[in-house]
């Protein structure tokens, strides 16, 4: 899987951009804020319909945007995508336009439009039409923040080759939101709601139980393949490992069901719904120790790598499809010998690799004569 051309207008610094991108790798360089960042970004949010930076939609258009024949102000990002060598081309956009009120006031949310072939679709439909892996400075967070972050990298990664596990994941995310409201309702009212809460822990374990087997079972195999690409990058002894950390040890809805009943009188006390997926985390230990308390700053770095690799591999395995991959500021932090394992593991046949970086003075002369360079300025990018 490549994308062949990427078109953005007034996509953040970009008024206009239409952009040819080889099926092998590209480095993308250029001096900060130049907008190479916003490259990976909007291919990221073709992918996946969020962005892995902005926290409202409305931050993507840009500022000087100023509309089209009376409409308010919007984004397009639109790409062809090629889903294998011999299947033709799959055109994908999205249109981001502002959202304002009777009063002219600027709303908090705004509109998004898709399209899949040309025909409008919901977001759900466009997830896994392209799959994408990012890296990026911030994700340290998979091993030093909450279980929140490790459980979006499951879900990002399931999402993307299975279309069963993303319906799933919102309708869950649907009934909980029904659940947690009636468990409040009880705490300040103390009416009797078991026939209610009966209808919606059947519709929540229905869900639930599906995320959960597909999240162990993942677990299972990235834990492998994390193990195994982080003593790639690092040459490291020390031994990587992922473990799933549920709330229920449910095997199925039934038993998903039942836990529900047993914890009903603490969940009606607090007003919350204590088990289920959106509760648990993965366990990441190197050398059977927390890697987000004690590995050192590298050490975390490589492990974020690992982590990230480790999910291309696990999805091209699941697919028989590369995602494309794209890496952000990829060699900060990295000594000379991490960066030359990295560069290596990223060399993987029929792989398109995006990479930013400032400069060219981390990048051996030989990589840098195998691969395309485009230089990015000021929202322009030039072929170098």
């Amino acid at each position: 899987m490549y994308v062949s051309r990427l078109v953005l207008q007034d996509f953040r610094i970009y008024h206009s951009l239409n952009l040819a991108l080889p099926a092998g790798v590209t480095l993308l360089y250029g001096a900060n804020a130049a907008g190479k960042t916003t490259i990976l970004e909007a291919l990221y949010y073709l992918a996946t319909t969020r962005s892995p930076r902005a926290s409202a939609e409305r931050e993507l258009i840009a500022l000087e945007a100023a509309g089209d024949l009376g409409l308010p102000p919007f984004a397009r990002l639109s790409a062809q995508v090629q889903p294998r060598p011999e299947a033709e081309q799959i055109p994908l956009e999205i249109v981001i336009q502002r959202r304002f009120g009777g009063n002219g006031e600027l709303l908090p949310a705004s509109q998004k439009t898709i399209r899949i072939n040309k025909i409008n679709r919901r977001a759900l439909d466009l997830i896994g039409q392209l799959r994408v892996v990012m890296f990026a400075p911030q994700d340290l967070v998979l091993v030093t923040g909450a279980p929140a972050d490790r459980r979006r990298y499951l879900d990002v990664t399931l999402s993307q080759i299975d279309g069963r596990y993303v319906r799933a994941l919102s309708r869950y995310n649907q009934v909980l939101t029904q659940r947690n409201g009636l468990l409040r309702t009880w705490r300040e009212h103390r009416r009797s709601l078991d026939q209610e809460l009966a209808f919606w822990d059947d519709e929540i374990a229905k869900a639930g139980a599906y995320l959960l087997r597909e999240r162990r079972r993942a677990v299972t195999e990235l834990d492998e393949l994390a193990r195994q690409t982080f003593a790639e990058i690092t040459g490291s002894d020390l031994r990587l490992a992922l473990r799933y950390i549920q709330t229920t040890e449910a095997p199925d809805a039934p038993g998903f069901v039942a836990a529900l009943k047993a914890s009903r009188r603490e969940e009606l006390e607090r007003g919350v719904t204590l088990l289920g997926p959106h509760r648990d985390d993965i366990s990441i230990t190197l050398g059977e120790r927390a890697i987000g308390v004690y590995g050192s700053r590298g050490q975390q770095r490589s492990t974020t790598l690992a982590l990230r690799l480790a999910e291309a591999s696990f999805m091209t395995a699941r697919t028989g499809d590369c995602p494309v991959l794209l890496l952000d500021d990829l060699l900060s932090e990295l000594d000379s010998r991490r960066r030359e394992h990295l560069l290596r593991a990223i060399d993987r046949p029929n792989q398109q690799t995006l990479i930013t970086a400032t400069d060219l003075d981390d990048f051996a002369p030989a990589f840098l004569a195998n691969i395309t360079r485009m230089h990015v300025d000021s929202g322009k990018v030039f072929p170098a």
